[in-house]
């Protein structure tokens, strides 16, 4: 069962194959997820524990519904797990949004199911006895179990979620496995047909909230009728943008890279309430959509302005649901949500996603109120990674220096010529072989400051760089209030990059309390584990970069145009002073290396663009190009990173469209390299916005000329309005760069530094 479904011009679905980073080249593979656009209901099997590549595991446990897991088998009853496994073939398996279809080799047992909202549809096809297993855990409470439903409710984390489940016919026997919580449906061939179909549905409301679900989502036994509704609803998802042109290859990685971003954000309205994990309490939507919410750090890049395009409504709905969190729980949420002192990464990027929902003019979601909790995060709450707590000693050297400040040097830590440490550090590298994965030692006295995560440490120069960003989107959002005062007050803070900067590198760099510099110290490999005594999982080279809003400002740190043009190069060619895999030892999540551009994490994303200021636009076309070529395939291993919640996926549809938000916030996209031939975005109302490519190939990935609603164009960027109002970009294509093409200094975009 190949995933051989024929393309047909508007089924886009049919191209998308789920199986697409199962395999990756860091730590967290995606998984094979039926679910619908933002669904809730998310299908996906389980397979052998400790194998995190899930396309690698040999065998296939069950398959997740939420709260529980389902398993089919033809063993006796066992409350071993392990006794119902069964190996599997890939090329027995169906992978796509809407369906999936798997043979159980071991129990001869073919698996197929879909989802709808918030509900389940399964049928498995078998000649011999099957026993159905139910598998909610230890925190599962059973309310009914009759041979033809299960009903009962699973708590995790705080959150309960209730299950109803119905079988199509009533089991031959059923019960609970001795000596476990399982619960099983028997069903023998003799006496049963021997196609067995059930469907579930979940709640965070109530059990029969769960049951009307599940009847009104899947109001009958038809299952390819079930199947039809997804690929419907994933096909009209979908078709917010077709693309024409390109090879198989690009279109499939194009339209599975959309399905991953359209996968999360999930939608947990329920007839119009929602369970709030703030305060256990179900509220009222106030007849709006509410949406979880997922790692903003990864996300508020390019992820949620891809939703602004193309669901614009669901975008403010999000951010909106932001503010709810605020007014419940007293705090905008980083991730999951700001209870107890646990948070994920670092930044404060609600104010990301509700500065770019205000610039884009999708404002309805109670704007004095989101900034109330945007001031509360940039006045109140500590910039210390993975937590969430008030400011400290730390927040304060930000408050009133404006840099967080790194750990001073010990005494022993000392030395007397930096720059010849630096020089001779292939040496010290070498003395540490093959023993230590953290190559340099850590020079920093003892961590005093209790706050502060032992293992993710200060990440002082990330902390500051992302600070001074979300302290820029404050102040957007201020000025949109009119709040001048406190507009002028963060748009300072805004530029506190520059303290960090070391011209003597040309590179960001720690610095203490004191306003000393960190020394000994070395840009690609100082930092410990991660970098993360002074950067966010990657080093200074990335992070240098990290100044989306003010890239002029930046530039002339840099010392003007050609320098930045030359220290953008270099970043692509730098190489690791050590052997390439003990330098991903000691930083994992640098994958997808380009020199020292590493493409599978999230604050690189943004680089290939930065030629665009800097007058040489023909070099970020052709730097797009290469990563898409390099990074993106259309087999297991086609993610270079952790797609990190369709995070790396809509890089990926963003640059393969043509244009890329910089900065978010700012309602502006920057030109790339399309490879599409012609790509239309519908954005509302009818309208279209078309960017048609002529003569756009493989070698041809040049702009020659631009026109923008038939005039001439010379800006390598473009507005979100323009985009909104509907239009034409056409890109003459060539094999050699028009190097005077968008080059102009009046032509740059747009920056918090003026030209």
């Amino acid at each position: 069962m190949k995933n051989t479904t024929a393309c047909t011009d508007r089924d886009w679905a049919s191209y998308v194959n789920t199986n697409i980073g199962t395999l990756s080249y860091k730590t967290w593979s995606t998984s094979p997820t039926v679910q619908l656009p933002h669904g809730m209901m998310e299908v996906d099997p389980v397979t052998t524990p400790g194998i995190g590549d899930k396309y690698l595991a040999d065998k296939i446990y069950g398959f997740s519904f939420g709260p529980a897991t389902v398993t089919a088998s033809s063993r006796p009853l066992s409350d071993r797990r392990e006794e119902h496994a069964s190996t599997f073939d890939h090329d027995l398996e169906e992978t796509r949004p809407f369906k999936y279809r798997v043979f159980l080799e071991d129990h001869e047992i073919d698996a197929e199911m879909t989802t709808a909202q918030r509900s389940a549809y399964f049928r498995l096809h078998s000649a011999g006895t099957v026993h159905v297993i139910i598998d909610g855990g230890e925190t599962t409470q059973v309310h009914k179990h009759d041979g033809r439903v299960v009903e009962g409710e699973r708590t995790n984390q705080g959150y309960v979620c209730y299950f109803s489940l119905e079988m199509k016919e009533a089991a031959s026997s059923f019960g609970v496995i001795e000596n476990s919580s399982k619960l099983y449906f028997t069903y023998d061939p003799q006496q049963k047909e021997e196609t067995i179909e059930f469907k579930v549905g979940i709640s965070y409301i109530s059990l029969e909230q769960a049951r009307k679900n599940r009847q009104q989502e899947q109001p009958d036994w038809d299952f390819e009728a079930a199947v039809f509704r997804a690929r419907d609803a994933w096909n009209r998802a979908l078709s917010a943008i077709e693309v024409e042109g390109g090879t198989e290859e690009e279109r499939t990685i194009f339209y599975t890279a959309m399905y991953r971003t359209l996968q999360r954000m999930r939608n947990i309205t329920e007839d119009g309430q929602y369970y709030s994990g703030f305060d256990g309490k179900v509220h009222s939507t106030e007849g709006r959509d509410f949406y979880t919410h997922d790692q903003l750090w990864d996300t508020y890049r390019c992820a949620r302005p891809l939703q602004s395009i193309i669901e614009p409504r669901v975008f403010e709905d999000m951010v909106y649901s932001l503010v709810r969190m605020y007014e419940q729980g007293g705090l905008l949420p980083k991730f999951p949500h700001p209870g107890g002192d646990h948070a994920v990464m670092i930044g404060h990027h609600a104010a990301s996603l509700i500065a770019d929902a205000c610039a884009k003019g999708l404002d309805d979601i109670q704007l004095e109120k989101a900034f109330e909790g945007m001031l509360k995060d940039a006045t109140e709450m500590s910039l210390i990674p993975w937590r969430t707590v008030p400011a400290t000693e730390l927040d304060q050297v930000y408050y009133e220096k404006g840099w967080f400040p790194a750990l001073p040097v010990r005494e022993d830590a000392k030395v007397a010529d930096p720059d010849a440490w630096r020089k001779n550090l292939w040496n010290l590298v070498m003395e540490k072989m093959p023993n230590q994965i953290t190559w340099v030692p850590e020079v920093g006295v003892d961590e005093w400051v209790p706050e502060v995560d032992s293992w993710h440490r200060r990440q002082s120069v990330s902390v500051t760089l992302e600070r001074a960003y979300d302290d820029w989107c404050v102040a957007q959002v201020a000025r949109k209030l009119g709040r001048d005062e406190e507009a002028e007050l963060f748009l300072q803070r805004a530029g506190n990059y520059r303290h960090l900067f070391r011209p003597d590198l040309g590179l960001m760099a720690p610095k203490t309390a004191e306003g000393e510099w960190v020394e000994p110290f070395d840009p690609k490999l100082s930092g410990g584990f991660a970098g993360e005594g002074y950067f966010a999982e990657v080093n200074s080279w990335i992070y240098t970069f990290h100044v989306q809003h003010d890239v002029e400002g930046l530039i002339r740190l840099m010392g003007g145009r050609e320098a930045f043009v030359q220290k953008l190069d270099a970043l692509f060619t730098e190489q690791y002073t050590m052997e390439k895999p003990w330098f991903l030892g000691q930083f994992p999540d640098m994958s997808g290396l380009i020199g020292m551009y590493a493409h599978g994490n999230e604050p690189s994303f943004h680089i290939p663009y930065l030629y665009n200021y800097a007058g040489a636009p023909w070099k970020t076309q052709r730097r797009v190009r290469d990563i898409q070529y390099l990074m993106y395939h259309d087999g297991p291993a086609g993610l270079c990173g952790d797609d990190d919640i369709g995070s790396l996926s809509s890089w990926y549809v963003f640059s393969a469209m043509g244009f890329y938000p910089v900065c978010p916030g700012r309602p502006v996209y920057d030109i790339g390299s399309p490879i599409f031939e012609k790509t239309t975005l519908h954005v509302g109302e009818g309208r279209t916005f078309v960017i048609e490519a002529r003569n756009v190939s493989k070698g041809n990935k040049y702009i020659q000329s631009a026109l923008l609603n038939g005039q001439p164009y010379s800006r390598p960027w473009i507005s979100h309005q323009d985009l909104m109002n509907g239009g034409r970009l056409v890109l003459e294509m060539g094999p050699r760069p028009n190097k005077a093409w968008g080059s102009a200094p009046e032509d740059a975009p747009p920056s918090t530094t003026s030209l």
